[in-house]
């Protein structure tokens, strides 16, 4: 595929990406759906990673603008996610003669509100049709010419140095990440992964590339990862609320708990399924 061809299906990709995030947007602020919210931060940090692999080709203004409010967006989301993922998994898992009504989960219940009437105001003030115009001309202004000034040869090997300089670092935490006591490696290692994936979900509609086979293993090793930064994020929201030393004794167990059953998964995931560069070209 020649550059000209590239370049336009980049320009679709950005696009498309901008829309879906508007699109759940609108879902969020009509609905407040659990889902939605996960949905919308998931696109926002697509859209960024987007822009990141675009950004030879865009203007850098433009560039600089949309990952600054992208990030901001993604940033405003995460508290509330992290609130109705914790209210899931203390009701799946209540202490033994609770009735599943304890403490923790009537005082994230009670923080919801709050938060989502922030998020909403927020939303509501985002400057989605101003942004949207600064997107389209970014998509517009994409050139290979532009891409060239820094000295890259083509957008095919921009691509492929792109997907080599993400994958080191997972090539680097992936023999430290069953370690116990390895839990930075392990959160840098979730990171790395997600850049990773976001690219290869990106790039392949651009150069026309099925990546599927390892998406669907990048994914499996997100699930376990993403769940352990979760237990985590539980256990700062757990000491930021007012339990009874007996409710605290027994959801810092839960979560050691479930944190050992996930670094099993994640343990049992890499001798069986290891992870391999694959390139797109």
């Amino acid at each position: 595929m020649g550059s000209d061809g590239i370049l336009e299906r980049s320009r679709g990709v950005m696009l498309a990406q901008w829309g879906e995030l508007l699109r759940l947007r609108s879902e969020v602020l009509r609905t407040s759906d659990l889902e939605a919210i996960h949905d919308l931060r998931v696109a926002s940090r697509r859209f960024r990673a987007a822009v990141n692999l675009f950004e030879p080709w865009i203007p850098s203004k433009r560039a600089a603008l949309l990952k600054k409010r992208s990030r901001k967006l993604t940033r405003l989301l995460g508290a509330l996610r992290n609130i109705d993922e914790a209210l899931l998994f203390f009701r799946q898992h209540p202490p033994a003669g609770s009735g599943g009504g304890y403490q923790i989960c009537r005082l994230l219940a009670e923080s919801r509100p709050g938060e989502l009437k922030r998020i909403k105001k927020s939303l509501k003030a985002f400057d989605a049709r101003g942004l949207g115009r600064t997107v389209r001309k970014a998509a517009a202004g994409m050139e290979e010419a532009r891409g060239a000034g820094r000295g890259e040869h083509s957008l095919q090997a921009c691509f492929s140095a792109t997907g080599l300089r993400l994958f080191q670092p997972i090539h680097d935490l992936l023999p430290l990440a069953t370690s116990r006591d390895q839990r930075g490696p392990r959160h840098l290692l979730r990171i790395a992964i997600k850049k990773w994936r976001y690219f290869l979900e990106i790039a392949g509609p651009v150069l026309g590339a099925d990546a599927g086979k390892i998406l669907g293993l990048l994914k499996e090793y997100q699930t376990i990862l993403g769940r352990m930064n979760d237990v985590a994020e539980f256990g700062a929201l757990c000491g930021s609320l007012k339990l009874s030393r007996h409710e605290r004794v027994f959801v810092e167990r839960i979560l050691q708990k479930e944190d050992e059953l996930l670094l099993q998964k994640l343990t049992t995931l890499i001798k069986q399924k290891p992870l391999t560069y694959t390139s797109l070209l």
